[in-house]
């Protein structure tokens, strides 16, 4: 219990990366492939309906955690932080490099193109409905689900205007008659507004967000600031109260500490897929942040792992399937 209390406090405190999605000048609504994922935890002011093509792994959205296969389908809300941790890239045995990459079909759209008071017109009710429910991130496993949203996204790429958007309104209206839905989250995240950050300070986090499972060179760093290493770290440690590689060895150590709960990887290939090249550097920094060894983290979650699934009470709303 008390390793799993710590675990929830450092998500807590744990900076998450702000994304910015750039639309095609014409809509705010734009299908992506993703070939491969790769992202940190992050967020962003669009709703994302993801169709997972290829591939498995586990899926983080806000405080929920669920397995994801080819074929299944999410729609994540507004500003929800989530990660999607791939099988194939936890590890280095032949048998992880052998899986399939993970892959899929994801259609982001602003919130913006829906009228401010949603909640009180009539004619949007039911999509009011599915859009307050992705705010804890919601899975779909009606039969032939699937394979109708992938017909669907060929005619929403073919339209634009007012037929791109009512193809969207369709699309959603799918989601919300489905009858086999499942919430992720135990509680639901609130619409979040990213606070107008110092430009250096939020490149800094961005860069050390998307390298951090590489070796960190502080001058590329700067360079990558346009500023001098010194004034750099100077500057950061005035604004954070942390030095930049002490905010690395938290995100590093966030990111063990899922792959310790979700992934059965040695505490050594655990180290290496978090950034560290040695394990001596990886255990002290971890037993500084978690007060645990990773073997100890590893025991405690496991334990409370069985002690939660022995207490679930049939009928759970957060372990249950949902219907409408």
């Amino acid at each position: 219990m008390r390793c799993y209390r710590v675990y929830l406090h450092l998500q807590k405190k744990m900076v998450i990366l702000d994304r910015k999605i750039v639309h095609n000048m014409q809509t705010m609504c734009s299908h992506i492939t993703y070939t491969e994922f790769n992202l940190p935890f992050h967020r962003h002011s669009e709703y994302e309906l993801i169709l997972f093509t290829s591939g498995s792994g586990t899926e983080f959205v806000g405080e929920g955690v669920a397995d994801y296969k080819k074929g299944d389908v999410a729609l994540i809300g507004s500003n929800i932080p989530h990660l999607h941790l791939c099988k194939s890239r936890m590890g280095n045995s032949q048998e992880t490099e052998a899986m399939e990459h993970s892959t899929s079909e994801t259609i982001q759209f602003s919130p913006d193109m829906f009228p401010p008071d949603i909640l009180n017109l009539p004619d949007y009710e039911h999509i009011a409905d599915l859009l307050s429910k992705s705010q804890y991130g919601i899975r779909f496993y009606d039969e032939g689900l699937y394979e109708d949203l992938l017909s669907r996204l060929s005619l929403f790429d073919s339209q634009s205007y007012t037929r791109r958007l009512i193809a969207l309104y369709e699309i959603l209206e799918r989601l919300y008659n489905c009858s086999q839905t499942k919430l992720l989250s135990p509680i639901a995240i609130s619409h979040y507004k990213a606070p107008n950050t110092d430009t250096a300070i939020d490149k800094v986090f961005t860069y050390l967000y998307n390298n951090f499972q590489k070796k960190i060179v502080l001058t590329e760093l700067a360079d990558f600031v346009s500023q001098n290493p010194t004034s750099l770290c100077r500057y950061f440690k005035k604004c954070t109260n942390k030095s930049i590689f002490q905010v690395l060895a938290n995100i590093r150590i966030k990111y063990a500490c899922k792959l310790l709960t979700h992934s059965n990887l040695t505490v050594n290939e655990v180290a290496f897929n978090s950034g560290y090249n040695t394990p001596t550097l990886f255990y002290e920094q971890f037993l500084r942040e978690i007060h645990l060894t990773p073997n100890e983290y590893r025991q405690h979650i496991n334990a409370e792992k069985i002690s939660n699934h022995m207490n679930i009470t049939i009928g759970s709303p957060q372990d249950s399937t949902h219907s409408k």
